[in-house]
């Protein structure tokens, strides 16, 4: 058997995470996305990554994965990493986002919240304001966190496969 593995494919920090390879496949999807869609994309993601008041390796990772794959300059993500612990006006960001924006917002964070093994109320009900501005239904949310759940539970037979430790998600 001979088999070819492109080396194109990004690595990732975060040791239970699945969804940066995932990602890195709609770059160009981000980069079309204008500066100030870029800003407000950030800023949702970091409200998403804090709002259960931690901050946690996993989720840092995933976000500066993230704003790194905007290609926004370094002074704006340093901008952006020290505006994480300021409460922002979510609506005023949502309404800034094009449809197109605001689906992507809305993968990414279900995305991120589930990057520190768990949901929690806050981020459920911030995920909650995205889905209704992006005008998706509770079916798609729906389909959404399942397309996480099944991700991970590949990501988890990969660690099964080699005898790996493995968090599991949970939604509680």
């Amino acid at each position: 058997f001979c088999f070819f593995f492109s080396g194109g494919g990004r690595h990732t920090r975060l040791r239970r995470d699945w969804s940066s390879g995932v990602c890195s496949s709609d770059l160009d999807t981000l980069m079309d996305m204008q500066p100030e869609e870029c800003i407000a994309y950030a800023e949702i993601m970091a409200a998403v990554a804090t709002c259960d008041g931690k901050f946690t390796p996993e989720e840092m990772s995933a976000y500066e994965a993230r704003t790194a794959s905007l290609l926004v300059r370094p002074f704006v993500r340093e901008r952006l990493q020290g505006m994480m612990d300021e409460t922002i006006d979510l609506d005023s960001y949502l309404e800034s986002l094009s449809s197109h924006g605001l689906k992507l917002v809305l993968r990414d964070s279900i995305l991120m919240a589930a990057c520190d093994g768990r949901y929690v109320d806050e981020e459920l009900q911030i995920i909650g304001r995205i889905a209704s501005a992006a005008g998706v239904d509770e079916g798609t949310l729906n389909q959404l966190y399942n397309w996480v759940l099944e991700g991970w539970a590949w990501h988890h037979r990969g660690h099964q496969m080699l005898g790996l430790e493995h968090a599991r998600i949970s939604t509680q």
